[in-house]
């Protein structure tokens, strides 16, 4: 197995993990069938919005995945986000864990795991020891509750008729399975 190697995001990696971004995203919506001709664009938007944000506010971090000089993975701990802070009683200081992305030449081969284990060792030295995660695609839901179990929150028909929002509450200790 090649070697992964987790580090935090450097402002070279920008183009290539737009995209990261651009390919795990397209893949995603094909593979959900969404209709929304935006939804990309939006979603692309936000996440070079975070990476930005990155540089610029040490409450939010990136972290890639790289694979053989290029980046196949990526997560962030940052703010809970607005989803969350409406929907739950948010406990002081508990980040997020989102904009997780796995190449989708890359899934099912451990990548997302590597990353979940290593976002957790990177929170448990920032001193956390908990965290927030959710997931609006289906695909994503169900790997989420495959690894981490039930959610903690299910928000029913909030995207839309039979399409839920899931929110879940983690600690940096238990181990993915």
């Amino acid at each position: 197995m090649e070697t992964l190697n987790f580090r935090p995001l450097d402002r070279e990696d920008v183009k290539p993990l737009q995209r990261l971004f651009m390919e795990s995203l397209s893949d995603l919506i094909r593979r959900e069938q969404f209709e929304d001709a935006d939804l990309l664009d939006e979603e692309v938007e936000r996440l070079n919005t975070t990476v930005q944000d990155s540089f610029e506010d040490e409450s939010v971090q990136i972290f890639v995945v790289v694979k053989d000089g290029v980046i196949v993975g990526t997560a962030a701990i940052l703010p809970p986000n607005d989803i969350i802070t409406a929907h739950i009683d948010v406990e002081p200081n508990m980040p997020e864990v989102g904009c997780m992305y796995v190449s989708p030449t890359s899934q099912r081969q451990g990548v997302g795991h590597f990353l979940i284990e290593n976002i957790k060792r990177q929170l448990s030295a920032n001193g956390q020891t908990a965290f927030y995660l959710d997931a609006g695609f289906p695909t994503s839901q169900a790997y989420w509750e495959k690894r981490i179990g039930p959610p903690t929150l299910t928000l029913d028909h909030y995207w839309g008729t039979g399409a839920p929002h899931k929110i879940w509450r983690c600690t940096t200790t238990e181990k993915e399975t």
